[in-house]
């Protein structure tokens, strides 16, 4: 009998089924990188919120309190329990929904985290993996120096003169050696450290996380944001042992020279 045709034609022959794996193969490479792409920027505009929602309630607190910022860390140099996003506990944990921005905030002023960061180490446990510029913002740094009383007070929004210039909240991170921790401070870069009236007692390392695709978000006094890239970091830290900024995308971002974007001008 003559073989079956119809039976023959069904079914694919090696050669085929070949060239749909490479057909698929193919369309997988140019796929996946899409995919990644948009599960980023997805991650990113989270983040984005995140950060508005942060920047919008510091705002709204200033409205309420004679012009100034949240305070960065009240007590810093003495019992250092308050600090811009929450209260420590008897456990030595911060709670943020005591914390002086709560109010000010949605959902009690827990939906903070960037999706792009995840750690369950560190002092400062409840920041969300932002950190918040103190100098002329979050305290009276940038005036009086790296001293007790600097931390008593916060900037004002009268004596800003060039808001759209000054970070207020940053993507960030701290680079402790065994990991990324959350940290509460914007650090700015040496040269705009030199420039203090009483420099800090302890070495202070870079702690803005550029962690979107070598972007980090920032938001500034006026309420925008931008993303800004890395200009500086370092291959050491003064701090932690085996700790490397610079290969965990934190350092800086610029200009690094100067006060711009980390400090309010001063008066001439």
């Amino acid at each position: 009998m003559p073989p079956d045709r119809s039976a023959r034609h069904g079914a694919f022959t090696l050669i085929e089924l070949l060239v749909v794996v490479a057909i698929v193969a193919v369309l997988a490479a140019i796929l996946f990188p899409v995919f990644a792409q948009a599960r980023a920027q997805g991650k990113r505009a989270a983040c984005l919120t995140q950060i508005r929602q942060l920047t919008l309630g510091n705002l709204m607190y200033a409205s309420e309190n004679e012009g100034s910022f949240v305070p960065a860390a009240q007590d810093h140099f003495e019992f250092d329990r308050r600090r811009w996003f929450g209260i420590r506990s008897a456990t030595g944990r911060f709670d943020q929904q005591n914390g002086p921005l709560t109010p000010y905030l949605k959902d009690g002023g827990l939906l903070r985290r960037c999706p792009e960061f995840q750690t369950r180490i560190g002092f400062d446990l409840g920041t969300g993996g932002y950190v918040y510029n103190p100098l002329g913002v979050g305290s009276l740094v940038w005036s009086l120096g790296y001293v007790a009383e600097a931390f008593h007070g916060s900037g004002r929004e009268v004596e800003i003169s060039e808001p759209a210039n000054l970070a207020m909240f940053a993507d960030g991170a701290l680079d402790v050696g065994s990991g990324l921790a959350e940290y509460a401070f914007l650090i700015a870069p040496p040269a705009v450290l030199a420039e203090l009236p009483v420099a800090p007692a302890w070495p202070l390392d870079p702690s803005v996380h550029f962690r979107h695709q070598g972007g980090a978000q920032v938001s500034f006094c006026d309420g925008h944001l931008r993303v800004l890239r890395r200009t500086l970091s370092v291959s050491t830290s003064g701090v932690y042992l085996g700790a490397n900024p610079e290969m965990r995308q934190i350092g800086w971002f610029g200009p690094t020279e100067g006060k711009t974007l980390y400090a309010p001008p001063r008066e001439p």
